[in-house]
């Protein structure tokens, strides 16, 4: 059973048609990176999967269960909102700007969600909180407030905050764009160890050295396609697509 697929998903915002019939499918344990040039409809592919963009047709099934699916009429019909909420907490997001709470310490952005949504004790939400701060090397920061910390911290503890949600798939979205090259690294390692854990991921980056030494597949996205797909050192390294060849071969300076 695929973890995620997605078949032939079409997203229009008014006018401007940002994806036209892009379909994945995502195995338990895969890592899959997502590649291109900005506004190629990375991110809004991502943000449609979990449902933080609606689409306008296409099927998307996470684990089995469909969260929408095209209706008689061809356009896409969504499940039941309590349906969808369940699906949802499936899924792990990470934003390139960290998204934490300001005014609450490190701990309690990783415990509330727990607390509030799968009705975690205190003390339970607390001790997996720990556990995860120590993961991402950070316990010793667990009663400091988001401002105190540099952005690669803070996106740490935003990966520490979607696992505590204990999430069967991993969203990451430019993790490490808003961060300084120094700080990158840092984030990367956390993610390269949950996929030595065998964590399914979809990564949208621009860190092509990552995915090439991490995913399990590549894909290329332009222009609302995805163009080539494929192993992704095959890709990366040897890429049969034209347009795939040029984006790399400016972003590799090669």
């Amino acid at each position: 059973m695929y973890m995620i697929r997605a078949l032939d998903i079409y997203k229009n915002f008014g006018h401007l048609k940002v994806l036209k019939g892009v379909s994945l499918t995502v195995e338990k344990g895969e890592v899959v990176a997502i590649i291109g040039p900005s506004g190629s409809g990375k991110s809004t592919f991502l943000r449609c999967l979990n449902r933080l963009e609606t689409i306008d047709k296409g099927m998307i099934e996470v684990e089995g269960e469909i969260m929408v699916q095209n209706g008689p009429d061809g356009k896409a019909v969504y499940s039941d909102e309590n349906r969808i909420a369940l699906i949802r907490r499936k899924m792990g997001m990470v934003f390139q700007n960290f998204n934490l709470f300001p005014h609450k310490s490190v701990l309690e952005n990783l415990i509330l969600a727990p607390m509030l949504v799968n009705k975690v004790p205190r003390e339970e939400a607390e001790k997996k909180a720990l556990e995860l701060l120590e993961k991402v090397g950070l316990k010793k920061k667990a009663n400091n407030y988001p401002f105190e910390l540099s952005g690669g911290q803070q996106q740490r503890v935003a990966i520490a905050r979607a696992l505590a949600m204990n999430p069967d798939i991993m969203c990451f979205d430019e993790p490490t764009s808003a961060l300084d090259p120094e700080l990158t690294g840092e984030v990367l390692k956390v993610m390269k160890d949950l996929a030595l854990e065998h964590m399914t991921m979809i990564v949208v980056t621009h860190e092509i050295g990552f995915a090439r030494e991490v995913a399990n597949r590549v894909i290329f996205m332009d222009n609302g396609i995805i163009v080539e797909e494929g192993i992704a050192k095959e890709v990366i390294d040897n890429p049969k697509n034209e347009r795939t060849r040029e984006f790399l071969s400016k972003v590799l300076r090669i």
